[in-house]
């Protein structure tokens, strides 16, 4: 994302960064994890938790001192999603296609490298698996994650790389970054990427990218679920690239409203 230095808060940005730790996944934090986790001196991450603690975004407990998200924060949020109708429109539009095809369907937005996903809709009476909440170091080994790759510029993609850690969830993860150019090379080049046991065991997804209308950048993905026991790569491929392809355009142009 393109900031504006002359007018950014860096202060406001680290103080976002500490509300944003907090998921479902890992609901609470002491200091010393959130030190750790944003790379923030002792001193400068106890006055930040102390102010959302006094405002009511932060609850703690005396005796864990344990944080966890307070009162006020649940509020901020509500209003935010009732400001937006952004997850209408994308459940919309998701359960349309859900009722026509009986699949499993991700929508996923990219942060800071970082999977973030804010729609999911199960398919009936299969076997798939969901990503959490929030992923990290996913961006090689699911389709989400290279479809979003390959909307990068080529400085962009390669300083995404870099900071990607190569660790092979299965025999079949990509393992390096030759193999994994190649791979954003086939995506850029077909509309979307495949997954196939890349990530899980008896796991393939077909996905495609999420684009601003406003920026032109790319934001996320949409994803399409499947097991293996139930679908080969190729009937995926055939049955499928052109409505995910469809489904991500459809998506993103609603993004503009």
């Amino acid at each position: 994302m393109t900031r504006n230095k002359q007018y950014f808060s860096t202060s406001l940005e680290k103080g976002l960064n500490i509300l944003s730790l907090f998921n479902k996944e890992t609901p609470r934090f002491t200091q010393t994890d959130i030190s750790k986790a944003l790379g923030l001196n002792m001193t400068s991450t106890y006055r930040y938790i102390n102010t959302f603690v006094n405002l009511g975004y932060l609850e703690k407990d005396e005796k864990t001192k344990e944080l966890r998200p307070g009162f006020r924060c649940l509020t901020f949020c509500s209003n935010l999603i009732r400001a937006t109708d952004y997850l209408y429109l994308i459940k919309r539009l998701v359960d349309k296609i859900f009722l026509q095809h009986n699949i499993t369907i991700d929508v996923v937005f990219v942060v800071d490298d970082t999977l973030m996903r804010v729609f999911h809709r199960e398919a009936e009476e299969t076997l798939t698996y969901q990503l959490p909440d929030v992923a990290k170091n996913c961006l090689h080994n699911t389709s989400v994650g290279k479809a979003f790759l390959s909307t990068l510029s080529e400085s962009e993609l390669e300083q995404t790389i870099d900071r990607i850690y190569f660790h092979a969830k299965t025999q079949k993860t990509i393992s390096d970054k030759k193999q994994l150019l190649e791979e954003i090379e086939k995506t850029c080049n077909r509309g979307y990427a495949m997954n196939v046991e890349e990530y899980l065991a008896g796991l393939i997804t077909i996905g495609a990218p999420l684009i601003s209308p406003v920026t032109g950048e790319g934001i996320g993905a949409v994803s399409f679920d499947f097991s293996i026991l139930q679908n080969s790569a190729d009937e995926v491929e055939e049955k499928f690239a052109d409505l995910i392809i469809e489904t991500a355009a459809a998506i993103s142009e609603r993004l503009q409203r």
